[in-house]
């Protein structure tokens, strides 16, 4: 602790504690005050450790819910015409809007009452679990909801940490403890954790008891990854000492303790305030573009409704002043020159607001919730999305958001981790200008004009020197693996040789541990740590150096650096590895050889980005004794404040990494995953143009882009790097687009620094720029760009629904930015994936989700939202035509049963089962053919036209519906035995009859995939639709009044008029859907696929080939075929021309994307490219990956045809 800090009085630290007390959290150990205090510490009182995930409880359940529900204007609207029933004397009853409504909001009670039981429960077994605490000098059980702030808890091994814990004491000697976070962020890999220095003198709980101490600290907040905090212990001196606090120290609710038999820990966040509960309580606010559309469809049957209403009051009040009123209507009993008062009007609107308020559909909201969320649980269950190795599926984080996978536009992903797979290999390394290689686990020098390698007879000191520094400069712990041993020692003729031994590294970067690993194949051999004594074995000899302190790597400084001290000289060293952006800045001019040297390791740095090597640059710097003890004299100070650390830190650290010694360079090699090119290929073909997104320098990240086929060889690559000014920006950027203004297919390539002068300066035309190219690469993007990048392409005047995928902590701003966010599940821990809407195991399994399940998703959900808007359109338009003849009486056409089970019985099963499996497109022909992504592409089918289209179907069936029925009975008699007349009530029993039948076959035309499931749904309608009006108008009930009704149910299947009236108007109502289902079948991808199959089949023998055969027979170079011989050879030849003759009609049907090359990689690709006869020849030379692609994934059933 400096100086400064031990001359503080008593005084000045209360003035200070009560300064930030409202900013920082003062925790007391053992929740006990220090003797030396002159007067108590007020402490608030912090929560208890009691966890509630539940929304409810048994008082608060039924008011809370129906709160929550009602806040949804739909049934807030509901809700109004109920009350307003009610209030008036309404034309129907009530209990027509009551009992929807009611099933509406039970449904939704219940389940969300069931998943608060769940909740409940949970809560009640973590709750009431056993926990140890230190009270009273000894350790007691209580349950973990009792645990208090200041409380020092006992946790064994393989036990959770019940709440946030400082680690003040371990079994371990190192006074560390190993800890799996798995339940927090996904991470396997174990983490060490520390005690504070001024705590690792602690043996017993004894001692622990007797310490008095004070933490100051953060107050909580749901970052995983940052606590700041200070220890303050006192022993007998009214001035404390002090000891900063870090994310090392914190022991978070939910991970667990492992090879570590006992630690105690203080508890600073309990209860709701763990980090864990707060990264809970995170929701997702994202709304679908389909759920937006709704809303205004809505919107405009509620406009509708109003209008209806209005006119309809308007017109009724017309008809007093009519003279048919008075003659032809005489039976209504009006009196002559009769006026409307306010009471008459408003009582006559509000009855027209009952009868009409059915053309909104009630039961939409609840059953697209509940086939959203039963439709995710399908992709998390589709086993071609599971990982065979990891044994990983599918996550849906979210179930709002599934069709808008089918919608997206644009796709923003990171490169490591997400296109590559993160498994570091080490292959290349620069050290004092000179290059080398490792072959078959051997590091040789490699010669740079001859690109040959020869084996080391003599290990160079620098060499050696950047070797050690490897394995030095890093946070990689090291555990014992009996399996493997592996051990160094020196032939005769001077080589190393390497023999097996155990150790076992894991680290949390895969860098770190592929250049340990690397190292040690080499001869430098990280043995271990002790505490801070890190042990190396180098060519055979032990050398032992003292870890004085670590500067973990950040995103902005773009390295880490650490400080030992070698034993045996005494000397200390300043260790730094990062991005060569980076370290090259910081290393010092020095000589002119020294700049000769970082000249050459940036040229060498050049050579490996070009052969997508990931590179770092390494460096060191002597520090003298005092330089050393100044700077950790001021660090110590700077880490033990609570605000303004990072800050603080970075100053000092700017000055420690400075004036640094350049060592050289590494080159990591990072496999591409598994079907990555044939990915990108089926998202460019399906319209979806991808933007990569990389921490990568230029050269590494182009040459990736290449790599995995984001780049075309045949495109011109525009350049917008190294711009320094925005002068000299605004004229590169007009460059690029003159240039880009010429027909052709462009990739942009763009750094972190060239885009923020852009974005600052000149948004418009930059994007632009983005806009005509195909394919676009952003390098050197830090996470905030990376966002800054999303919200660009979001903001823009089109709007286009952007997806960001990515795996690292560094990807979640842009994940959390876009409209649809995209985990996957690597190796930089799981944040990544808790932020997304949706994960994967691999990047390739995003085709898929994609092109498969997003199209269902969208399908099914907009065909769901329209249909549900038409039956109701359908359903209550008779209600208009019938208050026309009835003088707008507010009279309805329909009895009160029929107004209420309509939406809740009559049509909601067959469109539910649709919803969950109905699959508009095969799933194979959705893989081969990723062009059909476009169809559905820019919210097609919630387009008005499309809104207008379902609405006009309504009309024309209920158009029909109406007055062919109402033709049919005109005669008084509708063929009724006895000569009965039809009422009122047969006449509206048999329309909603005719109409439950027509929209639910309606729904049949629309499903192009046929299951059991769906075909029952229909049978349970049908049966359920008739036996409940045999028993409702077969039997009289007092409770429902149902006089009316009567066995007129009966009475209409007594009429032979009537049935065959139901059987004619409903062919001529589908007629129309049944033409515009076959004008819409022309473009059936299965039905070009059959077509294709059945052009493809032999054809029989003919003539042709028979004249054939016998001109081969008297051939003595063709020699004697048989006639089955030469049939099958003309067959074949058919069949080549078939093939090619349907494939130059898919290309020209369907426009996908077009590769044609020649030997110079020459072509065009994209929509309305022209191509001649050299072209087409050139099609069977084009050296790129296309073809490869295409074998591999055709062998696997999912071949792609471009």
């Amino acid at each position: 602790m400096g100086s400064a800090g031990r001359r503080k009085s008593k005084s000045s630290f209360f003035r200070r504690k009560k300064v930030k007390d409202d900013n920082n959290r003062t925790v007391l150990l053992n929740r006990q005050q220090p003797e030396e205090l002159q007067s108590p510490l007020v402490v608030t009182n912090y929560v208890n450790n009691k966890i509630k995930s539940s929304k409810y409880s048994i008082f608060t359940f039924i008011p809370k819910n129906l709160f929550e529900q009602f806040r949804r204007i739909a049934n807030f609207y509901f809700l109004c015409v109920a009350i307003i029933q009610l209030s008036i004397e309404s034309p129907i009853s009530p209990m027509t809007s009551i009992l929807p409504l009611v099933f509406v909001i039970t449904v939704t009670a219940v389940k969300q009452g069931y998943e608060d039981w769940l909740r409940h429960r949970e809560d009640n077994k973590v709750n009431n679990a056993p926990a140890r605490v230190l009270r009273e000098g000894k350790v007691m059980d209580i349950k973990t909801c009792n645990i208090l702030v200041g409380d020092v808890v006992e946790v064994g091994v393989d036990e959770q940490f019940p709440c946030d814990l400082v680690l003040l004491l371990s079994s371990d000697p190192e006074d560390k403890c190993e800890v799996t976070t798995a339940n927090l962020d996904g991470e396997t890999n174990l983490k060490t954790f520390v005690c504070p220095a001024e705590m690792q003198h602690l043996t017993s709980v004894d001692d622990l008891w007797r310490t008095r101490a004070i933490i100051e600290c953060q107050m909580p907040h749901a970052n995983l990854y940052d606590f700041k905090g200070r220890l303050e212990v006192y022993r007998g001196d009214a001035t404390p000492t002090q000891a900063p606090l870090s994310t090392d120290n914190l022991l978070l609710r939910g991970a667990r303790l492992k090879n570590t038999s006992l630690i105690h820990g203080v508890a600073v966040y309990t209860g709701e305030e763990t980090k864990m509960a707060l990264n809970s309580k995170m929701t997702n606010s994202k709304f679908s573009t389909v759920e937006k559309s709704m809303n205004y469809f809505l919107v405009f049957y509620l406009v509708l409704l109003v209008v209806e209403m209005v006119v309809s009051s308007v017109i009724k009040y017309q008809f007093y002043d009519f003279e048919v009123m008075s003659k032809e209507m005489w039976y209504l009993g009006l009196p002559p020159n009769i006026t409307a008062t306010a009471e008459d009007v408003v009582q006559d609107t509000f009855s027209f607001l009952v009868i009409y308020n059915y053309i909104i559909p009630i039961s939409l909201y609840v059953t697209l919730e509940v086939q959203k969320f039963l439709g995710a649980m399908f992709m998390e269950w589709d086993d071609q999305m599971k990982c065979q190795a990891t044994g990983e599926r599918c996550k849906c984080n979210t179930s709002d958001l599934n069709e808008e996978l089918g919608q997206v536009q644009y796709l923003f992903t990171d490169k490591t981790g997400t296109l590559t797979e993160n498994t570091m290999n080490f292959r290349q390394c620069t050290v004092g200008g000179s290059k080398y290689k490792e072959e078959e686990g051997q590091l040789t020098a490699l010669h740079p004009d001859t690109n040959t390698t020869t084996p080391l007879t003599v290990w160079p000191v620098a060499l050696e020197d950047m070797l050690v520094t490897l394995a030095l400069c890093h946070t990689v712990q090291v555990s014992l693996d009996t399996n493997i041993k592996m051990e160094t020692r020196q032939t005769e003729d001077g080589m190393i040789e390497m023999t097996e031994r155990g150790l076992l590294y894991q680290a949390a970067s895969p860098d770190e541990k592929a250049l340990v690993e690397a190292c040690a194949r080499y001869g430098v051999v990280f043995e271990g740590q002790y505490k801070d004594q890190l042990t190396l074995t180098v060519h055979g000899n032990t050398r032992v150096y003292t870890r004085l302190q670590v500067i973990e790597f950040d995103s902005d400084r773009k390295c880490m650096s650490v400080v030992v001290r070698e034993e045996v000289t005494g000397k200390v060293w300043l260790l730094t590895k990062g991005a060569e952006s980076s370290v090259l800045q910081r290393c010092g001019d020095g000589d002119s050889d020294h700049q000769h040297l970082i000249n050459i390791t940036a040229a060498h740095i050049d050579d490996y980005a070009m052969l997508g090597l990931r590179t770092l640059a390494v460096a060191r710097r002597e520090l003298s004794n005092k330089t050393y003890n100044k700077f950790a004299s001021e660090l110590t100070q700077a880490k033990q404040m609570v605000d303004g650390r990072e800050a603080a830190v970075r100053e000092i650290t700017d000055r420690m990494e400075a004036d640094l010694t350049l060592l050289g360079a590494t080159g990591v090699e990072d496999l591409l995953q598994e079907g990555v090119q044939e990915t990108l290929e089926a998202l460019r073909v399906a319209g979806i143009k991808v933007w990569v997104l990389t921490g990568d320098k230029v050269e590494t990240a182009v040459n990736i882009a290449y790599s995995c086929g984001h780049f075309k060889r045949f495109m011109t690559i525009l350049t917008l790097t190294g711009l320094k000014d925005e002068q000299k920006a605004h004229t590169r950027l007009d460059a690029c687009l003159q240039e880009s203004e010429v027909e052709g297919h462009y990739g942009l390539v763009v750094d972190g620094v060239s885009l923020q002068l852009l974005l600052d300066y000149h948004k418009d035309p930059f994007y632009s720029l983005c806009r005509r190219c195909t394919a676009v690469t952003c390098c050197r993007m830090s996470p905030r760009q990376k966002a800054e990048t999303v919200r660009l392409v979001k903001t823009s005047k089109e709007g286009p629904v952007c997806a960001a995928i990515g795996d690292g902590a560094n990807d979640v701003s842009m994940i959390q930015e876009a409209h649809i966010g995209l985990g996957v599940m690597g190796k930089e821990g799981r944040q990544a994936v808790r932020c997304s809407d949706f994960a994967f195991a691999q990047f390739r399994f995003l085709q898929r989700a994609l092109l498969v399940h997003g199209h269902w998703y969208y399908v099914r959900v907009s065909t769901l939202v329209q249909y549900s808007f038409y039956k109701n359109l359908a359903f209550i338009t008779p209600q208009i035509f019938f208050a026309i003849w009835n003088a707008f009486s507010t009279q309805s056409v329909y009895d009160s049963l029929a107004l209420t089970m309509f939406n809740i019985t009559y049509t909601s099963l067959p469109v539910l089962v649709f919803g969950l499996f109905d699959q508009s497109i095969p799933q194979h022909l959705l893989l081969q053919r990723p062009h059909l992504y476009r169809r559905i592409a820019k919210n097609v089918s919630m387009s008005w036209l499309a809104f207008f289209k379902w609405a006009f179907f309504g009309l024309w069936h209920t158009s029909v519906l109406y007055f062919g029925l109402m033709g049919a009975c005109w005669d008084d008699t509708c063929g009724l035995p006895r000569g009965e007349t039809p009422d009122l009530y047969l006449f509206g029993t048999t329309l909603v009859s005719i109409c439950v039948f027509i929209t639910n076959c309606k729904l049949v035309l629309e499903s192009r995939y046929m299951t059991q499931l769906f075909m029952w749904s229909f049978v349970i309608t049908a049966v359920g639709y008739v036996g409940l009006n045999l028993l409702y108008q077969g039997f009289l009930i007092d409770l429902v009044n149902n006089y009316g009704v009567y066995w007129t149910y009966y009475r209409m299947f007594e009429s032979p008029s009537l049935l065959l009236t139901i059987l004619v108007l409903t062919v001529v109502c589908l007629t129309p859907d049944v033409v515009e289902q076959v004008y819409r079948s022309r473009g059936d991808p299965r039905a070009v696929e059959k077509y294709r199959r059945k052009r493809r089949s032999p054809p029989a023998v003919t003539l042709k080939a028979v004249i054939n055969y016998v001109n081969e027979s008297f051939d003595p170079m063709e020699g004697g075929n048989s006639v089955w011989e030469v049939t099958k050879k003309a067959t074949t030849t058919t069949d080549l021309k078939g093939h090619n003759n349907d494939d130059d009609a898919t290309l020209r049907d369907t426009e996908p994307t077009r590769l044609t090359h020649n030997n110079n990689y020459r072509g065009t690709i994209g929509e309305g490219s022209s191509t001649n006869n050299d072209n087409e020849n050139n099609n069977m030379h084009y050296r790129g990956r296309v073809e490869e692609r295409s074998t591999s994934v055709e062998s696997s059933g999912s071949s792609i045809i471009i």
